[in-house]
């Protein structure tokens, strides 16, 4: 056998792809440990997962978690199905339940970007696949919402595992759609993939997503009948100021956006719910779209920006689904794009991995360290603080608009194909 031949079998064995790609992850999630655990003042607090386990242990006891306060200023916040999960392995010590969580959602990234992989043709090849799940994962560890997911012990890398899972399931799949019910009774905002179910017309996947999370209720009601009376009908679960201050630039909603505009919550309220009607609609219709002209990922991540955008909370840290979205970005940006000036839309791709890599990479978070306090405690923002203290609403919203405008393009141009396809089969008829 040839030299050259021998060359050629090599470059084409998974190793020689996904090696690098693996060293590079490795060395960035250590460097990420080094960095914000070892040389940090203020390692990772997993705040937020011992008030889940806080919340767990009041269950186990017959206590009401609604009724209490964590350190004396935060609330379990989450569903009565999720107080019961974590009552379940509130047994487990703090130590190990950090450990475990961290390591879960770890694999949980990497499992969406797998999956996105997955779905994108060219990249559907093992060795490109793992590859590409593995150098971007690299990149997306360091993005703020993925790092404060992990440094509060979140559980949002794991509940978007399971969204994405569940909606790129093939239709035929009965149970498609029990993802989506599980994560909503968990926490409220997958409720947004309903609509988009049956705008895509998966009326069976809808009708699963709907019975499952109505099944979450009904079993949180028979097995913590005080907490899921507090929490569903006192309407709990319909006040989002129980979650903190709204208008702190850490809620990257339009709701907190717009309070940190108008400043009061009476004033705010009416631009709320048409901002809401508007964006939630035009998302939906969006995705639906982009969807059925078989983008299904595509259509996945705008649904999960305008669920981060309609939602009256969205934490920063909710934000993680900039994740996928820099694999598809990356996909295009290296590829063939089926649009008019096909180079200027790669250039826009990697402008857009850039943007996505700057703005989420803490920028946000200069108005905090800068001593900038919320306008609902009495500081009015200037306008370029409004700017940064909205960068994710911003850039969801512009999101939104690029995608509608490139789906529009699309059209045009299969209606020119379709034309041309017309013209060409007519002279053809002619001549016979």
């Amino acid at each position: 056998m040839s030299t050259d031949r021998v060359r050629l079998i090599a470059s084409r064995l998974p190793g020689r792809q996904v090696a690098p790609a693996a060293a590079l992850f490795a060395a960035s999630l250590a460097l990420l440990v080094v960095v914000f655990q070892t040389l940090s003042s203020q390692p990772w607090s997993m705040l937020d997962l011992r008030v889940y386990l806080w919340g767990g242990r009041l269950v186990r006891h017959s206590h009401d978690p609604y009724l209490f306060f964590y350190a004396h200023y935060l609330h379990f916040t989450y569903t009565p199905e999720a107080a019961g999960f974590f009552a379940l392995i509130s047994f487990i010590g703090v130590p190990v339940a950090e450990g475990l969580i961290t390591a879960a959602s770890i694999l949980s990234l990497l499992a969406v970007l797998w999956i996105t992989a997955g779905a994108l043709p060219r990249w559907q090849a093992t060795s490109r696949r793992l590859s590409a799940t593995l150098a971007i994962g690299a990149v997306a560890l360091w993005l703020e919402p993925v790092r404060q997911t992990l440094s509060y012990g979140q559980v949002n890398l794991l509940l978007m595992a399971l969204i994405v899972a569940d909606l790129c399931l093939p239709d035929s799949r009965w149970w498609k759609g029990a993802g989506v019910g599980l994560a909503a009774g968990f926490k409220l905002t997958p409720l947004i993939f309903v609509p988009y179910l049956l705008l895509t017309r998966r009326f069976r996947a809808a009708a699963v997503a709907t019975a499952t999370f109505a099944l979450t209720v009904a079993g949180s009601v028979a097995l913590l009948p005080k907490a899921s009376e507090h929490y569903w009908f006192d309407g709990l679960f319909l006040n989002p100021h129980r979650l903190g201050n709204v208008a702190y630039v850490g809620n990257q909603s339009l709701y907190g956006a717009l309070l940190r505009l108008l400043r009061t919550p009476a004033v705010a309220q009416p631009y709320q719910l048409a901002a809401v009607a508007v964006v939630g609609m035009c998302g939906l219709l969006f995705a639906a779209w982009a969807s059925r002209r078989g983008q299904e990922i595509i259509g996945i991540l705008v649904c999960a920006l305008t669920g981060l955008l309609v939602s009256p909370v969205s934490w920063s840290h909710h934000w993680v689904w900039v994740a996928p979205m820099l694999m598809v970005l990356a996909y295009l940006a290296t590829g063939p794009v089926a649009l008019p000036q096909p180079r200027l839309w790669r250039v826009a791709c990697w402008v857009g991995i850039v943007a996505i890599a700057a703005l989420f990479s803490g920028v946000l978070w200069i108005l905090r360290s800068s001593g900038t306090k919320p306008p609902i405690q009495g500081r009015v923002m200037t306008g370029g603080e409004q700017v940064v203290g909205d960068l994710y609403v911003l850039a969801a919203v512009l999101a939104l608009g690029v995608v509608a405008y490139v789906l529009v393009l699309s059209r045009r141009r299969d209606g020119r194909v379709t034309s041309g396809e017309r013209a060409v089969r007519s002279a053809a008829f002619d001549r016979n």
